[in-house]
């Protein structure tokens, strides 16, 4: 595939320097991993030295997105000073007023809002001065972030509807659809958690709309643990897994590990000991296989402090067991408690397995031996 060089001249991916090649594979680095190969092999080139200004401060700036997605914050801070120095001494004040917004959001995750409000005020200024719309949306955004963190959600609300509204006049879904998404998470912060779940439902679609499988299952994650927060344990792991779906079909190996991980607690938290377990060696062997030892371990530790099977049925389980014995098929049992029949296969499994049992005329049996006085009617 061609490019258009600097000069006007038309040249082939042949023809970049490594550090310029390396800096493009960043992305994929950070949406497939593992981060820690992508990082060193552009320290690497860095090392070498060569580059223009311009160049270099691009490949720091690619190495401050894989430092985040680490969870190393320092060395995300290090990276993007260095990337806004090097953009500033080559005159691109626009270029490093977008990589003072990337700095806000580490100084954020980091701790530090005060030093994180001064970076977006001065990115917000360069952008309004340059006229440069999209940038201006950007660091609305993420100064809304930073004000909500600040101990003021209205005024933060304030700041990402604006910069929702700037990105839906100039065309650009997939920013709106990110706003969308952190108005849910701030809503969400607040207690909110109708309104959280209104707006990602509101991002899962715009992403739908793109085909951007990552940022539908970021958005179907949330889902995912919001229906956990509101006590529906079964729709949060059809969502669940419909984001573990969506992040093996983006090749995000990252999402799919950590999905993994959340799957596994909100089976634990269903009393699914053994679907529980398994989702957490999943998780554990695709941390492992990325190269991030710490998630891994983190994963085997819930294995060991799962609670031992539960021996009688959870809530749902009853109920389902209940529906059984008045005779109705899994089509009605699924419509009479508003979940799939793939969840009501799921239940009579877990039943099955710890009665037991092998078929629904045993589970009829069992339900009016044991428990004739506790159904759950119609």
């Amino acid at each position: 595939m061609g490019y258009a060089g600097e000069d006007g001249v038309e040249r082939t991916e042949v023809d970049l320097s490594p550090l310029v090649l390396a800096t493009r594979l960043a992305p994929h680095w950070e949406a497939r991993g593992p981060f820690g190969a992508g990082r060193e092999t552009l320290e690497g080139v860095l090392d070498d030295g060569t580059g223009t200004d311009a160049e270099r401060a691009a490949a720091h700036g690619a190495v401050a997105h894989l430092a985040m997605a680490q969870g190393d914050l320092r060395a995300a801070r290090e990276a993007n000073e260095m990337a806004i120095a090097l953009y500033e001494a080559d005159g691109d004040i626009r270029a490093a007023a977008g990589r003072r917004h990337a700095l806000a959001m580490v100084l954020l995750a980091a701790g530090d809002p005060i030093a994180a409000e001064a970076h977006c005020d001065a990115a917000l200024a360069v952008m309004v001065a340059v006229g440069d719309a999209r940038g201006e949306a950007f660091a609305r955004s993420s100064r809304g972030l930073v004000l909500a963190a600040r101990g003021r959600p209205g005024a933060g609300s304030d700041e990402l509807l604006e910069s929702l509204r700037a990105f839906r006049a100039i065309g650009a879904i997939g920013e709106a659809a990110s706003v969308l998404a952190n108005l849910g998470n701030l809503s969400w912060d607040m207690g909110d958690v109708a309104r959280a779940a209104r707006f990602h439902d509101g991002a899962l679609q715009l992403f739908e709309r793109l085909g951007d499988r990552r940022g539908a299952a970021l958005c179907l994650n949330n889902l995912a643990v919001l229906a956990q927060m509101r006590g529906d344990a079964d729709r949060a792991i059809e969502l669940a897994q419909a984001a573990l779906d969506a992040f093996r079909a983006a090749g995000d190996r990252h999402g799919e590990a950590a999905m993994h991980c959340n799957l596994g607690a909100m089976w634990e938290d269903g009393g699914a000991t053994a679907e529980a377990t398994a989702s957490y060696q999943q998780a554990a062997a695709r941390f492992d296989e990325l190269g991030d030892p710490g998630r891994a371990a983190h994963a085997r530790q819930q294995i060991a402090a799962l609670r031992p099977p539960a021996s009688e049925l959870s809530p749902r389980e009853q109920e389902v067991a209940s529906l059984v014995a008045f005779g109705l098929g899994n089509r009605e049992i699924a419509e009479r408690l508003f979940i799939s029949q793939r969840t009501v296969e799921s239940h009579l499994s877990h039943i099955f397995t710890k009665l037991g049992l092998r078929s629904r005329t045993q589970l009829a049996r069992w339900w009016s031996d044991q428990r004739a006085g506790d159904v759950v009617r119609a």
